[in-house]
């Protein structure tokens, strides 16, 4: 997991435990109360704190036997199952300041991505969530870039890389319920009436995401 941790002059600095940017096990997964019950009780390495990129994947590096070990049986998970959970809800600022809130996009499909600019799997996911984007205008991404950087820096990125949808930057406060993270890029969907159905840790496509929506969509009213 991703765990928050504060730093000396900030609180956005992650304590990681996952061998690379996601763990080994990937897969969507049901959105559960308590991971215990799933059996993963991820190491946490308590009151570390990392300066730059570099320091942070050297630290996933040494605690990824241990965290993929416990990990990977809730990440691959079977079956979905209804979730009756109360409609969620964030606000947090854009790359140019302005404040955007998740219940914004009641009453659309929202695909929530949490990626970083130094994540080499995030990175690569992009296009196709762009592509999505593109092709469903009807339904809603929002990319939360999940590490230290200037919001001009993260706009100058997304502007490189033509993503079509809104940046946020995470605050000081953990995005509840999304977090803790188990890796990035980690992607949650959440329904039409604002309910998180579920989340994916490791990248994605615009095929698994269209077929996502596509089977947990209600059916079309017969004539």
């Amino acid at each position: 997991m991703l765990h928050r941790t504060d730093g000396v002059r900030t609180h956005k600095h992650w304590a990681p435990t996952s061998a690379t940017c996601l763990p080994a096990g990937v897969g969507w997964h049901l959105m559960i109360r308590d991971p215990r019950d799933a059996g993963c009780v991820a190491p946490r390495l308590e009151r570390e704190t990392f300066a730059s990129a570099r320091n942070l994947k050297d630290a996933m590096k040494r605690h990824a036997t241990t965290a993929r070990s416990l990990c990977a049986g809730l990440l691959v998970l079977g079956a979905w199952g209804a979730a009756h959970a109360d409609p969620v809800d964030f606000t947090l600022p854009d790359v140019d300041g302005k404040s955007v809130s998740l219940s914004d996009y009641r009453g659309r499909w929202v695909v929530v991505n949490f990626w970083a600019t130094w994540c080499g799997p995030c990175v690569r996911e992009l296009p196709e969530l762009i592509a999505f984007q593109a092709a469903n205008p009807q339904h809603q991404v929002l990319g939360i870039n999940f590490e230290e950087i200037s919001p001009a820096d993260a706009k100058a990125f997304a502007e490189k890389y033509r993503i079509n949808y809104p940046v946020l930057k995470v605050g000081s406060q953990p995005v509840t319920p999304f977090e803790p993270l188990q890796g990035l890029p980690t992607t949650a969907i959440v329904d039409p009436t604002g309910e998180l159905l579920a989340n994916h840790a490791g990248p994605v496509t615009r095929e698994m995401l269209e077929d996502f929506v596509a089977r947990h969509s209600p059916e079309p009213a017969t004539p």
